[in-house]
């Protein structure tokens, strides 16, 4: 009988996995008796309606963080130390700020420069202390959370799902019954969400068209496979930074030219240009397919840009999504001539365990690509 009892225990925790459909069980998040026995309070009474929202943690993304800060398992995105290598990044690197002298002049990384300022008190993480709204927009940086890009029930547009159920995550490429559709890659909010109770938004552009790796950990070979609206979707809250006059080109109107293209696929590292397409795919230098067929991505490619001319750069060629070791999210070190120079480095102030190494999700970038790599944007524009 206890054999018995066992068995049945693992098809549960396999068949129903929390964000089984897009969202969870309600009581995964919501507490749903009111707090010590106490009448809610007004909106005006709590400054993010937490608890009038019966919360499990102090806020939204304190809550969110109780299972996505759990140590050791593959979707935290909150670590002691920067180990796990999701593709959004790890928001550990909020809590650490880097300090040297640099060709004779000092250099300071702030923290707070390298990620999306996520409100989660019980964690220790706070509003932006120098950005009242997010660089190119209004949105306010008090209301920045988890929930401001993640839709916490799931919808895929506004506060409908067209007449359908949502059946299937919208993360990993499955097929959605009849009758039935995907969610959105990873629960991202739709045209028409407000980016959480405190923001005044409403997003204009929909949801992303991606598929992730199922365990999170992100290598050449295990990655985020992008389509297309990525660029777009991020305009929701950073309108002003897709001007494609003064800024750098982003989107799924921008299609990297054949010679792009040709620069993607052959750039190996400063001095080695005789790759080929089968193998050009590095992670650190992302692209969109520029597709909207979720059956066309597939994680495990090492391919680059293929030569039909639809391939297009997006934000998150260069940045992460959630933070990075670096400033402005970077990728990498933005700063630095050579690679091998990138703060955080051996030495500098702020530096802690495998900061040095995890910072490149793995890599001695010295030995895999030289002690005199240039910036990775070479991989697309080849001027090294």
């Amino acid at each position: 009988m206890l054999l018995a009892g066992i068995l049945l225990l693992v098809p549960a925790a396999t068949i129903y996995a929390f964000h089984q459909g897009g969202v969870g069980y309600c009581e995964g998040c919501h507490d749903l008796h009111k707090p010590n026995g106490q009448p809610e309070p007004t909106a005006s009474e709590t400054a993010d309606n937490t608890t009038r929202y019966m919360l499990k943690g102090p806020d939204a993304s304190s809550t969110c963080l109780l299972c996505h800060a759990e140590e050791g398992k593959y979707y935290n995105v909150l670590t002691k130390d920067g180990s796990q290598y999701v593709p959004g990044g790890d928001f550990y690197w909020l809590e650490k700020t880097f300090t040297a002298m640099a060709e004779g002049k000092f250099y300071r990384s702030e923290g707070a420069n390298h990620g999306h300022n996520i409100v989660a008190v019980a964690y220790g993480l706070f509003a932006d202390s120098v950005n009242g709204n997010a660089p190119g927009d209004i949105y306010p940086s008090h209301a920045m959370s988890c929930i401001s890009c993640h839709d916490p029930h799931g919808k895929t547009a506004g506060s409908g799902t067209n007449g359908k159920a949502i059946s299937v995550s919208g993360s990993y490429g499955q097929s959605a019954p009849d009758g039935t559709i995907a969610g959105n890659y990873r629960l991202l909010g739709g045209v028409g969400y407000n980016g959480g109770s405190q923001s005044n938004i409403s997003f204009a552009s929909p949801a992303p068209v991606a598929v992730a790796s199922s365990d999170w950990t992100e290598t050449d070979a295990n990655h985020t496979a992008y389509g297309s609206g990525m660029s777009e979707w991020c305009g929701n809250c950073h309108g002003s930074l897709l001007d494609q006059v003064t800024k750098h080109p982003s989107g799924n109107n921008v299609r990297l030219s054949s010679v792009m293209i040709m620069n993607y696929n052959s750039y190996v590292k400063t001095g080695n240009i005789y790759g080929t397409e089968a193998s050009a795919y590095l992670s650190l230098v992302p692209f969109e397919l520029g597709t909207s067929d979720s059956s066309l991505l597939d994680p495990s490619s090492t391919s680059g840009p293929g030569g039909a001319g639809n391939a297009n750069v997006m934000c998150l060629t260069c940045h992460r999504a959630h933070a990075s070791a670096f400033e402005n999210i970077g990728r990498w070190d933005f700063q630095s001539t050579f690679i091998a120079d990138s703060h955080p480095k051996t030495g500098d102030g702020g530096v802690t365990g495998n900061d040095v190494v995890n910072s490149y999700y793995g890599r001695d970038m010295v030995a895999i690509f030289g002690k005199y790599q240039r910036q990775l944007c070479n991989k697309c524009h080849m001027l090294d």
